[in-house]
């Protein structure tokens, strides 16, 4: 009798601690995604800052505004940046650049839309999430 309650609480335990965990997308998970992608645009952004300007234009601000992936099923996407840029220590002129990169006809990513604003002393702000 003891051996088969015994046998019973042990098998109850085993089947009751499951390894796997619910699945849940925070907050910080999309913030690391959206960063990682950032930084492996950033080459791209930098030389399309720099066709745009005819110069090397100092940013700050950069975050993801927009992924879309294109067909279901593939690997294409736009992802849209958007960056503060600014003059030596962060001194204005600042424009806000926003540039939608697309892999979907080479491997390389290109800039397929570019739109600078340029923004007056009130709408500079402190970067939301600064890279």
């Amino acid at each position: 009798m003891r051996k088969s309650l015994f046998i019973l609480i042990a098998c109850l335990i085993l089947f009751s601690y499951s390894p796997v965990k619910a699945e849940t997308v925070t907050k910080n998970d999309v913030q690391l995604r959206d960063d990682l992608i950032f930084i492996l645009l950033y080459p791209s952004i930098q030389q399309e800052l720099k066709k745009q300007y005819g110069e090397i234009k100092q940013n700050y601000c950069g975050n993801i505004t927009q992924i879309k992936k294109l067909p279901q099923g593939s690997y294409l996407f736009n992802v849209t940046v958007q960056v503060t840029t600014f003059e030596c220590a962060h001194s204005p002129p600042h424009d806000l650049v926003t540039i939608t990169f697309s892999n979907e006809k080479t491997i390389e990513w290109r800039a397929i839309d570019f739109k600078r604003r340029r923004l007056k002393p009130n709408e500079i702000t402190k970067c939301r999430h600064p890279l």
